[in-house]
Formats: structure tokens, sequence, C-alpha cells
């Protein structure tokens, strides 16, 4: 890949855990992060951070997604790709828990409902463009969540949804 290249189309980055109950295809995405979550919620975001960073050209758009509990890490990402300068397109949540603003979690936190939940959002997110496709019924309330925060929403099977998710966010 040309580092100077601009690409005309925003590149997809998956973030996702090994313990998603609904895997989606990696062949949708351009790039995918699987996250621990042995870890702490802040070394997952500051891994996939380096890691889109050293894997994405500096010119390219950057469209980042998440399934199911990983969609509270977004924000996070999100922040950490502005500061390093990166072109940030949009957020895509699949099925995904949305991040809520909450007291931070212990430090070194091992419980795993405390790693979802411990970090806080920032006054500005989001940031941009934020699309929620719903596939299974469980994310009903997620959906309707999305749907209270003004943000697009789209209910229908993967391989329909998220190519009409990246054209709402790419405009």
């Amino acid at each position: 890949m040309n580092p100077f290249e601009i690409s005309t189309k925003p590149f997809t980055v998956f973030i996702t855990d090994p313990f998603e109950k609904n895997p989606l295809p990696e062949s949708l995405f351009d790039l995918v992060i699987r996250t621990s979550s042995a870890k702490s919620a802040r070394e997952d975001i500051a891994s996939a951070i380096f890691n889109i960073c050293m894997q994405v050209s500096n010119t390219s758009e950057i469209v980042l997604v998440a399934q199911e509990r990983s969609g509270t890490l977004l924000p996070g990402v999100g922040n950490g790709l502005r500061a390093s300068y990166r072109n940030l397109a949009g957020y895509i949540f699949i099925d995904a828990t949305l991040p809520v603003g909450s007291t931070v979690a212990p430090r070194n936190a091992q419980v795993l409902e405390h790693y979802f939940d411990s970090l806080p959002l920032v006054e500005d997110w989001p940031n941009a463009p934020v699309v929620y496709i719903k596939t299974m019924e469980d994310a009903n309330s997620w959906f309707e969540q999305a749907k209270i925060r003004g943000w697009k929403t789209i209910s229908d099977n993967i391989e329909i949804a998220f190519p009409s998710a990246i054209k709402i966010i790419s405009g």
C-alpha cells in the first residue's frame, strides 16, 4: 500500500473480542482488531489505536465498527485516532452495546462486567456520524436507544445493512 495514496472509499476497522455470540464474516472489513477482554479497556483501546495507526494509511478515512460488547470501546478508540491526526469518517455499531457515561471502575478491575463500563464518555462524543445496525432481536433495547440519540438506524441482515451504513457515513 502506498502511504501517500488517497483512498476513495473509507477504510473499515472492525473491533471485536473473542467472546462475541454471533461472529461476523471478517471479509466484510478491511482490518480486524481483536481485543483481549482480559486486559483493561484502556489497554485494549491503546492497542487498537496503535494497530490502526500502524496498518492504515494516514490519508485514509476510517470507519470504526464494533459488534456486541465491543461497542463500548469505540469512543475511546475514536478519540485516540483523532488525537493521532487520523481522519475518522464515522462509527458503526452492529447489535452492539452502546457506550454510556458511567463511573470509572477500579483501575485494575478484573470483573468482566466492569471492563466494558470502565470508560466515561467525553463531552464531544460522538465526533463523527453514527449508524446502528440491528440484525438480532436481542439488540432491540440498544437499537431503540440509538434512535433516541438521533442516530441513523438500519434493521436488516448484515450483507445488506453494512454497505448501506457505509453509504450513509460516506455521504
